[in-house]
Order: structure tokens, then C-alpha cells, then sequence
């Protein structure tokens, strides 16, 4: 399976020519054609409307987007927010297990998002460099429900790859603090994922700055909010960070999480809750030093992955109702692998320091594999493909339609 990224890039006849109206035509009637597989089966009986839209909500983006251009009646059920709903929980695992996303630098600043087309070995079997990106050089954050946040430099999007959708965020207005002289430098840490509660989809980014006189500004944070279209200023840290953007995608009870260290003070986990929009401070597990970490998941619990530099040991701890269990340790890692992610949620990827080839590690089966693929460089992330029908457009204007209801709701009931 491939990434669809230049689905709609090809260029096509001038529509006006009589050979492409003649091409248009008997593409939709072998089109029409093939959907009688599903709607008369041999015995000549049709298929009821439920179990054709079950059927349809199993296939693959692409041809449901085909699909829709067989009728107007087609068109609408395909559409609709229930069939979109369905389709994407019966195929929220279908593509995770054979498409990645990865992030390589290429500058300091820059970096090239590649996919690897892995097969059930698992080995990679592709991999290419993906200029079809909206933004190139953008980092990526994702997939929640199929959507990936973009971020580069000022420019900020919300992307869907499967139906080539993007969404431009309005930048962030700093409005709060007045810097006594211009800042001239910025970092920031972000992630994404939906409020549980609302099913509004958020972007958290928590902003880093320093004017020309190297005044460093409190930990700032943003969030931005797809139901309104706008940023929302969420107050300061209590303290500074040295924050670490994560190298997988996870949401855990609707929060997300970032590996911390309070500069000179011990190292710990911050955490943001999508609903409340509120942060917490986590303790980590006590591992054994030097090593080296990362956050992720293992099943449905938030992971701490550490390898140990003294001997390769691969320690995995879970966090559940406050409390770090060691789930498990793990010999035989080959040298100067460094974790960088979970996957399926039960098994961790690693990369050799130096080789900078990806390995796989099953730690039910204790079986760990070289995927046999070299990486330009230091993996910055590895991201799932997730493929969606949801769109971003269609989402902004249902939260803007349900809030317009409750406002009248509310001026009937007064």
C-alpha cells in the first residue's frame, strides 16, 4: 500500500475535448458496472442498504472515492458524518501495520519526511522521499483519526494525505507579554489530538522565546482549536523546561505527553489534557543511568523505553493509575541502538547510533529484527499511515453548525 499523495496532481485533457467526454463516459459505466458485483449478486437479489453500506465502510479510501461519483444517492451516503465515523473505525488498524512515516534531518532546521512500506516480516520494501508534502521540510505529528499536524518555521497545517486535504492555522498572535526588544530567537514543542469530551481536534504548542538582551520569557502555552478556527493563549509554566518533542504519536485518555528535564531538577513527564486544558507534572520510573529514552506506548498505556549504555539493555515501564511497573528487560540489543517509538502498541523500534539502521523489537516473543533500511540520518519520528475520509473542512463547519444549534437552543429555552 502507497501513500496517495499526487492522487489528484495528474494533469488530464482539456475536458472539452470529445475523447475525454468519450473516456469520462465509459468510466463511469464500468464503474457502475462493477458496483452491481455488491448490489445484484448472482441469484438476482439485491443487497439491503445496510449490508452494502457495511461492505463499503471496509474498503480502501480510494475506492470509496470513487465510488462516489456512481449517483447522487451514492455521493450522499458516502458523505455523510455517520458513514465517514464507521469507515474510520473499522479501518483505524488496517494500514498501521505496513506504512510508516519517517522523519530525517537535513539541515539543523530542515528535514525530509520519507515512507517506508514495510511487509509482514517485517522488512522495509520501499522507501522514498515524499516531496508531495504541502510544506516541504515540515515536521509532522500524527495520525489522530487520520489527520497529521504540519509545522515549519511560522507556517502551521493540519494535513489529511488520504483525500489531499490541508488546513492552514492562522498564526499565533503573542499578545500577552511585551518583549522589551524584538525576539530574535524561538523554539517551540507541540502535539495534537482530540478532546474526548467535545470531539474537538487541538493543537498544543508551547512556545520558547528570547529578545535581543537574551531575556528568556516564561513557557508559554497555545492551543489551537478546530471547532473555532483560532488560537488560544492558555497562560505560562509554572517552570522552565527542557522539553523533548515526541518521536511516535500517542494520546492516552485524552492526553498527550512530553519528556522533560526542569533543567538542574530531576527529569520528569509532562502531561496536557485535551478537555480541561490543563498541565500535570508526572514523575518518570526509576531506570538505570546512563541510558537512553524515549516516550511511547505499549498497549494502552503511556511507555518509558530506556536502554541502558552500559550493557544494551532495553528496560519498558508502564504507567497505569500513577504507578510505573517494569513490564520488561529485554538482553541481546544490538550495540548503540537508541529507542525512538512504539508500534501496533506492543512492540519498539530502535535505531543503531552509528549504522543508523532501524531494528524491531517483539517483547512478547523477545524476537528482535533489522527492518534492512539505513536511514539518512538520526530518525526524528516514526508516524503510523492511517487512512481517513474525514475532512477538515466538513469537521470546521459541523462544530460551527452544533455550536449554532445550542445557541438557539439556549435563546428558546430563556
Amino acid at each position: 500500500m502507497a501513500l496517495s499523495l499526487h492522487r489528484y496532481t495528474n494533469r488530464l485533457p482539456n475536458p472539452n475535448y470529445p475523447l475525454f467526454q468519450l473516456l469520462k463516459h465509459r468510466t463511469r459505466v464500468e464503474r457502475e458496472k462493477s458496483m452491481l458485483i455488491y448490489i445484484a449478486p448472482e441469484n438476482g437479489n439485491r443487497l439491503p442498504e445496510n449490508v452494502l453500506i457495511e461492505i463499503l465502510t471496509w474498503l480502501p479510501v480510494k475506492e470509496v472515492l470513487q465510488y462516489k461519483s456512481v449517483c447522487k444517492s451514492w455521493y450522499s451516503i458516502l458523505s455523510s458524518p455517520q458513514f465517514i465515523s464507521k469507515h474510520l473505525k473499522n479501518n483505524r488498524h488496517r494500514y498501521i501495520d505496513n506504512c510508516l512515516l519517517a522523519l530525517f534531518p537535513v539541515t539543523s532546521a530542515e528535514s525530509n519526511l520519507c515512507e517506508l512500506l514495510i511487509d509482514e516480516t517485517p522488512r522495509v520494501l520501499e522507501d522514498k522521499v515524499l516531496y508531495g508534502i504541502p510544506e516541504y521540510g515540515a515536521y509532522i505529528c500524527g495520525p489522530c483519526d487520520g489527520l497529521y499536524y504540519l509545522c515549519a518555521y511560522s507556517y502551521r497545517a493540519l494535513w489529511n494525505p488520504s483525500i489531499n486535504e490541508v488546513r492552514t492555522l492562522p498564526p499565533i498572535i503573542i499578545t500577552h507579554q511585551s518583549p522589551t526588544l524584538p525576539i530574535y530567537a524561538f523554539w517551540d514543542w507541540y502535539n495534537f489530538g482530540v478532546d474526548p469530551v467535545t470531539g474537538d481536534y487541538k493543537v498544543v504548542v508551547i512556545y520558547d522565546y528570547i529578545d535581543d538582551n537574551e531575556v528568556r520569557y516564561p513557557l508559554s502555552v497555545f492551543v489551537y482549536s478546530l471547532r473555532t478556527d483560532s488560537w488560544k493563549y492558555c497562560g505560562d509554566l509554572a517552570h522552565r523546561y527542557d522539553l523533548v518533542n515526541n518521536k511516535c504519536y500517542f494520546l492516552v485518555n485524552g492526553c498527550c505527553f512530553w519528556l522533560s528535564n526542569n533543567f538542574d531538577s530531576p527529569e520528569l513527564i509532562i502531561s496536557f489534557d485535551m478537555t480541561s486544558d490543563s498541565f500535570q507534572e508526572l514523575p518518570i520510573p526509576n531506570y538505570q543511568r546512563p541510558a537512553s529514552n524515549c516516550l511511547g506506548m505499549y498497549e494502552e498505556s503511556i511507555a518509558f523505553f530506556s536502554v541502558h549504555e552500559g550493557d544494551g539493555i532495553l528496560f519498558i515501564w508502564t504507567l497505569n493509575h500513577g504507578m510505573w511497573t517494569k513490564k520488561f528487560t529485554i538482553g541481546s540489543i544490538p550495540d548503540n541502538c537508541i529507542p525512538i517509538g512504539h508500534w501496533n502498541y506492543n512492540k519498539v523500534f530502535l535505531q543503531q547510533f552509528e549504522g543508523r539502521r532501524l531494528v524491531l523489537c517483539d517483547p512478547n516473543t523477545l524476537e528482535i529484527k533489522d527492518l534492512g533500511y539505513n536511514g539518512p540520518g538520526r530518525c526524528m519520528g516514526l508516524f503510523c499511515y492511517m487512512e481517513s475520509l474525514l475532512s477538515i473542512k466538513d469537521n470546521m463547519n459541523k462544530c460551527r453548525e452544533d455550536e449554532q444549534e445550542q445557541v438557539e437552543t439556549d435563546i428558546t429555552q430563556v
